[in-house]
Parts: C-alpha cells; structure tokens; sequence
C-alpha cells in the first residue's frame, strides 16, 4: 500500500498550537466569518465562494460538458449555478440518493427520481425546467446488435449472476450517458442490476447483473468502458459470513458485523459482456484519467483509493487517505475530481471535512483545502473545484426570533478557484487545526491512581462498570428548559418538570449538562452515532432517500462502521457486555393463543395484573451481538411500556448483587419518550414521556442502592434530538452523568456529543478509540470529583398516569381530531417510520392546544424518515 506524504504534512503541522480545553458556554454554531462549530467535535471553516443551501442536503455534483453550469442534486430539488457561485435556477424535484447525467451538448441534464423515476432537465426560453420524467422499466423490450439479446444479460465471471432482490423501489443511484447522448447508463442499487436505456423510446436495452448496491458509475471518456462501484461487493457464497442488507446478503466481517469489502463491474458498452474483480471497502465513486487506461476509486470505509488498470480489468495501487497526524478511520473519501492535466487527483473526505489533492505521479497527498460540513460531492472544470457539503453549517436555519430543529439544515456548495489556495500550506493547517490532528493514543502509564476518567487508554480507572442508557429523539429545551440553573428557554419545554420529574432531579442532584449534543440527525444515523462513534458515508448519501433501509436497529451491514461497535471494541478487550434493546431488529411481541401482536392496552393491562400472557423475543442480523442481547428485552415497538424494561434491567441487577458479578457494559434502549403522537392506539404523549422518565429513575435508584453503585458510571443520552426545537441549536439534547463520583449539584457546560461520552466509556474501561472521531472528542473529565459521594437517587413518583390513552377520534373535533386521525394512519412499527412533521404537530397540540404550531421554528425536511 502507498502511504501518505508523511514529511510534507509533518511540515505543515510543525508548530502547531496545543489545543486549549473548551470554554465554558462555546456552544456548537456558526462563528464570525464563514465558520461554525458543528456536531462531530469539528470546526469548519470553508474556502472559496460559498452558497448556502437553507433548508436542504446537497448529494451530488454534476458539471457540464461546456463548463457553463454547475448542477447540485438536492434531496428535494436541482440548482444550477454558474461556475462562479451565481444561483441561476432552482429545478423542485424528489430525487434519489444521488445520481446526475449531463447530455453531451449541454442542454439537458438527467436526475435521479424516487420509485424507479429519472427526470430530465432542459434549458427552454432561458430557464431550466423539468421536461420529463420517466419511469425505469426493467424488462428488457428491444434486443441490441451485438449483444447477448433482449434479456438480462449473463456477463462473465461467476459472482455476476442475477441476486435476490425485492420488488418495489429498485432505488435508482448513478447515471451516466453516452457520448452520443442516446443510451442512458443507470444504475439500480436495490436490484443489484444496471439499466441501459434508449433516451429516445425509454425502452430498456439491457439489464446488467452487477454487484451488490451498485451506487456511482463512470463511463470512460470514449464511451467503450462503463465502470460500477458496487457498495456491498460481490454474492455472498453459502460458507462466508453474511447478513442482510436490502434483503440481498452481503459479506461480513464476523468481529464487527459491518461489509467487509466491495466489488468493481467493468461493462463492454458495445457487448454488453461484464467481469468483475473484488474492490476496497465500500467504493463510492469513480474517474477515469483522460486517455482512458486508467480509472481511480474512492473507498469510503478503506480510507483509500484504488487505481485501476482498465486494460487488464485489475487493481494496480492503492493510496491511503489516512495521514500518520489523523489516524484510525474516519477520512471517508467520497467523490473524486481530476485536474485538466491529470497531475491533481482531487478527493472529497467527507470525515476530514476536506478536500484531499494528491499527485498522481508520486501518489501521494500534498495537502488539503476546508470544506463545509461532509464533502459529499465535487467537481472540477477550467481549474475551479466545485465542492458539495451535505451538511455545510449544520443545523443552522432559523427563524428571525430564534429557535431550531436538527432538520433546519444548512448546506453549502464551494466555488474554488485556483488563487484560493495559493498559498496550500496555510489551508493544510486550518484543515489540521478544524479537525484537531496530532491527537494520539499515548501509552499508560505505570504508577498512576486510579481516577473517575483517565487520561490514557489502559490507565486505571476508579469505576469497574458502566451503564449506558440510550432515549429517544429530544432536545435539551424540549425536556429541561424550564430549568433556571440551565441555559433553557422555558417557551420550548414541552415536557417540564411535573412530566419529567426524575430528569430534573437527577440533573439536580449530580450535573445538569445544558451544552451537550447529538452528532447525527435522525434514528437511522443517530444510533450509528450511539453506537459506534460515527456515521460512515453510505448513512450520509442515503440520508433522507432511505430506500435500502432506515438502520436505527441495524438491519444493514453497509450502514456500520468498519472499526465496529462499542460492544465488539468491548468483547476485544475481554470486556463483559450485555445489551438491552440496541439494534434488536428482529423484535416479535405475540399472544401466543392467537399468533397475533396484542396492543398496548391489552399489554399494558396483562402486565398491571402481574401476568405473563405475551412472550416477547428479542433477536438480531448482527451475528456478533446476538450472543450480548437479553432475550426478551426489546426497543420498538413500544407495544410494552418502559416499565416493563426496567422491570427486566432490574431483575437482572437483582441477581448479579446475589452473585457480586455485574458486566463491565451494560447498553440500555428506553425508547418511550419518542412517543406514538395522538393516535387513539397508544398513551398520551406525556403518559410516554412520563413511562421513560420513571424508568429512568428506577434503573438510576435500583443501581445508586446496589453494592455496585460505588464503582458504576450511568451515561444517558439521547439518540437524536428532532422531536423538539433548541434556542441554542437544533442538535443540543438532553444528557446524563451519574455515579458516587459525579460532581453534585453543578452545571457543567463544557462542548460534549455522543463521542465524548463513547470516549469517556473507552478511557473508563480501557477501551482504544474505534475510530478519528472518538479519538479526538472531548472526555467528560469536568463531571467528576476525586472525592465519591455514596448517598443513593430515590426515583421520583410519576404525577401522570403512563396508562393515561390519547381519546379516541370519535371524542375529538377541528385539529385536535384531524392530527389523532393522521396520527392513527403513521406506521409505528418501527422508530421514526412515523412522518416527523405529524408527530411534533400532534404533541404540541395535545400540550398546547390553544397555542398555535411555531412553524417559523419548525423546518423539516421534505423527505423525513
């Protein structure tokens, strides 16, 4: 493998200022100038000509063959801009996860649509206009000269054979066009397939087996040689680890349960006769050199790139993108540019928030430009580079008297031109500084106490259990803005202290943490984000087209991280771990009499009387979990009350004081303050909220009291925060701290994220950093004391009854009835299935029903969840 240039960034990095601790009140947001601090423990601070993009994702990057336009794929519309930053038309579409297409003379441009869709965009009377969709067929209809017939194609190579795939969405990801302009290349990521397309007729030509999840394609520049980057690689053969992804099976890793590697499709466009080779983890994107002999392939979960003889149908090379200063995985390259001359390979990391160049003569990085927040997509023409940031400046559109959502996106588009990085050292440096390179996994050291947090990996720590409870979607302003002690904004509390009693005691009572943040958005990465410290880049390109799968209880290899989880860094370590609810995606709640699922009330009464009607069963795709799971205890849905959890944690808890044997982890999912809206079915919104609060408070009594309290650490956080809105910042959350050792009765306000509390539970029980993010995140050292404090929590009683049920429709008139119907039709068998923008509607309603939804405050996105 060739490595970095690691003497050229050692010199841009020399001198380089040690990092100061945070501030207090340094809350996540935009800083003066183009910069902000955002969620991942990031700064960014992009170059160039920078254009918002309010309320929106940008997902892929299309130049036009003139080098005239500029086209940028929105989850929910098209903008073309001119090459130096102008917004000349904005095109509303629903579009796919990626995929653009220019046609040779520059007059249209192809999209990719929802459902099997692709849109054309032409240029009519000056203004760019949607003027076609088009609805992919898969049948084959008209056989091609040459070509194997009018059929699904039988390519060479054993692995490219036609896979399982479901009907509906076939997902369509990468397009490209021909040179003439009259077949369309499109690629379809759920079918495992490519389409070739006659532009005139829409006739299908072809259908190509590929690899599995087939996302970018590249055409080479004579149109001979079509390249598909497959995400999941080849089949899975029958004696190799696999799980399901899309419900195709996909090759896995059986340490970390993540895709263990990708597959390259190389197609003849005259033949039609495809081959295949095996590729680096997850290839995201491709581009041939001008001659054509040569292509390169981004790896966005190998941190490298692979360069690919075209001849030979082989790889020959392979440049990591991971510097000696940033080690670890994280870098995620996404998107790949060539300069005019072919000297400059420009690369896209979207871990690094960065653009990487690397000359292609000695392979190797010669330095780096800022980006906005994940560089997703870019392209380049005349010099300029075109940068696209899917989440730019965070979550950071509000309305003029405050107030956010974790939705209210921000995204940026760069226009770069050669001067702005004249002097590269200088952007190097900013790059090294925004993402805190030089932060290393030093030694431990021998002789030093034990402490409640230590300062290295392997030194002792003063706590021999921790306890890791994960909540569902809330904002800090949501639940505790009614404190006084916080920086709260009691105008946005929803659920204050009569709903959330134990919350505000234990924030009371140990630490209120009122600067604390989600680092992802939703469920889908957001318990990526809980649970492994990151989001990798196939959660980024298909965040709100979730077509393949919404992986908020696993269920999709692709989505996990290379570096694992923190239960499979833990069994690493030979640490014990038992989990409770986390990634359960096989959950099942049934009478066994009838077969059938029983409702909440019918739950919820069988478990009052003491029964035990229902047998639940908890079960998993992640083979190295599945041996970690408590076998009844399950998250959604939430057929069973957050009672009923706790009843299991405790009963547990109850036997290891017998044996004085408790897991070093414990991994709980209490997910009942999502709540199910106003529908008739299920408690009232405060009912679920209150169920959570007072489960949460007898986990933190049933532990305080035990004979284990003295060396536990509790750690609460939520998930995602889009429930509620944030005067600070729509990522801001409700957070925990609780142990004999927790500081008591004080606010700590230092900057921490899901990281910090992943990187506090590595340092406690001698757990290595999985990957750059939780290496470099701030440790929440601020929350404890050298001197314990062993006085038990008492969990507060309820004052709402958790059996307390939304009125039935009939009962109902106006919005109240409108919002309990709409409410009723959500689907809530899985979390966040449910439209986002019904639920918060609802809630505040059912609360405040004489006060009208703050919609200025509210920005979800077209395609929620």
């Amino acid at each position: 493998m060739i490595r970095v240039n690691a003497l050229t960034l050692a010199l841009y990095l020399a001198g380089l200022p040690a990092l100061a601790a945070p501030s207090v009140r340094n809350t996540v947001g935009e800083r003066k100038g183009e910069s902000a601090l955002v969620p991942s423990n990031q700064v960014v601070t992009p170059l160039g000509t920078v254009r918002r993009v309010n309320g929106a994702r940008p997902k892929d990057v299309a130049v036009s063959p003139n080098g005239k336009v500029v086209a940028v794929l929105t989850q929910n519309a098209v903008l073309l801009y001119t090459p130096l930053g102008q917004l000349t038309s904005t095109v509303p579409l629903s579009t796919g996860p990626l995929g653009l297409a220019w046609a040779p003379n520059s007059a249209s441009l192809y999209a990719t649509g929802d459902e099997g869709q692709v849109n054309r965009i032409s240029i009519e009377k000056g203004a760019w206009k949607k003027t076609g969709t088009f609805k992919l067929a898969e049948v084959v209809e008209a056989p091609v000269s040459g070509s194997p017939g009018a059929r699904t194609n039988s390519p060479n190579g054993t692995d490219l054979v036609p896979l399982p795939a479901p009907t509906g969405n076939p997902q369509v990801t990468g397009l490209a066009l021909s040179p003439d302009g009259k077949r369309l290349y499109a690629a379809l990521g759920i079918r495992n397939a490519l389409l070739v397309v006659n532009t005139s007729t829409w006739k299908t030509i072809a259908k190509i087996p590929v690899g599995v999840a087939p996302y970018r394609i590249a055409l080479s520049p004579n149109g001979r040689t079509l390249l598909v980057a497959n995400r999941g690689g080849r089949a899975a053969r029958s004696n190799e680890p696999s799980a399901p992804s899309a419900q195709t099976q996909v090759r896995v890793d059986p340490t970390t349960d993540s895709a263990l590697g990708g597959s390259l499709t190389f197609i003849d466009t005259h033949t039609l006769k495809a081959t295949s080779v095996d590729a680096g983890r997850q290839p995201s994107a491709a581009v041939f050199t001008r001659d054509g002999s040569k292509a390169y392939v981004a790896n966005s979960d190998g941190d490298s790139i692979s360069i690919v003889d075209i001849r030979l149908r082989r790889i020959a090379g392979t440049i990591s993108m991971r510097q000696p200063e940033d080690p670890g995985f994280g870098q995620m390259p996404t998107s790949l540019a060539l300069s005019a001359d072919g000297n400059s390979l420009y690369v896209a990391c979207g871990g690094a928030n960065a653009v990487a160049i690397v000359s292609t003569a000695t392979r190797s990085i010669t330095g780096y430009l800022p980006t906005g927040w994940f560089p997703i997509a870019l392209g380049e023409h005349g010099g300029r580079l075109f940068v696209a940031s899917t989440k730019g400046f965070g979550s950071r559109l509000a309305s003029p008297v405050g107030g956010y959502n974790v939705h209210s996106t921000v995204g940026t588009v760069q226009f770069i031109a050669r001067s702005d990085w004249r002097d590269l050292a200088l952007q190097t440096r900013k790059v090294a500084e925004n993402n805190r390179w030089g932060r290393f996994e030093l030694p431990a050291r021998k002789g030093i106490k034990p402490r409640p947090v230590p300062e290295r990996v392997g030194e002792p720590s003063v706590f021999k259990h921790v306890v890791y409870i994960i909540k569902e979607n809330h904002t800090y302003d949501l639940d505790l803005g009614d404190m006084p002690e916080g920086n709260g904004d009691k105008a946005l509390c929803l659920f204050p202290e009569r709903t959330t009693p134990n919350e505000h005691a234990i924030a009371r009572q140990f630490v209120l943490l009122d600067n604390t943040y989600t680092s992802g958005t939703n469920s889908a990465d957001g318990h990526q984000w809980t649970g492994s410290a990151v989001a990798n880049a196939y959660m980024e390109q298909n965040y709100s087209a979730y077509a393949r799968s919404y992986p908020y209880d696993g269920g999709d290899p692709l989505a996990y991280s290379p570096a694992g989880f923190l239960w499979t860094s833990a069994v690493k370590k030979h640490r014990s771990v038992r989990v409770y609810g986390e990634f359960v995606n096989k959950p099942r709640v049934v009478d066994p009499s009838t077969g059938k699922e029983p409702t909440f009330r019918q739950f919820y009464a069988d478990y009052k009387a003491g029964g035990n009607r229902y047998k639940v069963t908890a079960d998993t795709d992640n083979a190295a979990l599945k041996p970690l799971l408590h076998p009844k205890y399950i998250g959604w849905p939430v057929i069973p009350p957050d009672q009923w959890r706790a009843d299991l944690y405790l009963k547990d808890l109850s036997g290891w004081q017998a044996t004085g044997k408790m897991p070093d982890l414990s991994i709980l999912l209490l997910p009942c303050n999502h709540t199910n809206g106003t529908d008739p079915g299920y408690p009232t919104p405060r009912a679920s909220v209150a169920d959570n609060d007072l489960a949460l408070g007898r986990i933190v009594e049933g532990i305080s009291k035990s004979r284990f309290w003295k060396d536990t650490l509790i750690l609460v956080i939520e998930d995602d925060s889009q429930f509620g809105l944030d005067h600070v910042d729509g990522h801001r959350t409700v957070a925990f701290c609780a142990s004999a050792y927790t500081r008591r009765g004080k606010v700590v306000s230092e900057v921490y994220n899901h990281t910090s509390l992943i990187r506090t539970m590595g340092l406690v029980l001698g757990l290595p950093a999985m990957n750059r993010f939780d290496r470099t995140a701030t440790p929440m050292s601020a929350c404890f004391t050298a001197k314990p404090e062993y006085s038990p929590y008492t969990a507060v009683p309820t004052n709402v009854p958790i059996d307390e049920m939304n009125p039935s429709t009939t009962a109902l008139n106006g919005e109240a009835r409108r919002l309990a119907l709409a409410s009723h039709k959500l689907d809530w068998s899985g979390v966040d299935r449910a439209d986002a923008t019904i639920v918060a509607r609802a809630v505040w309603h059912s609360l405040r029903p004489d006060e009208p939804f703050p919609w200025a405050k509210f920005h979800p996105n077209v395609d929620e969840d």
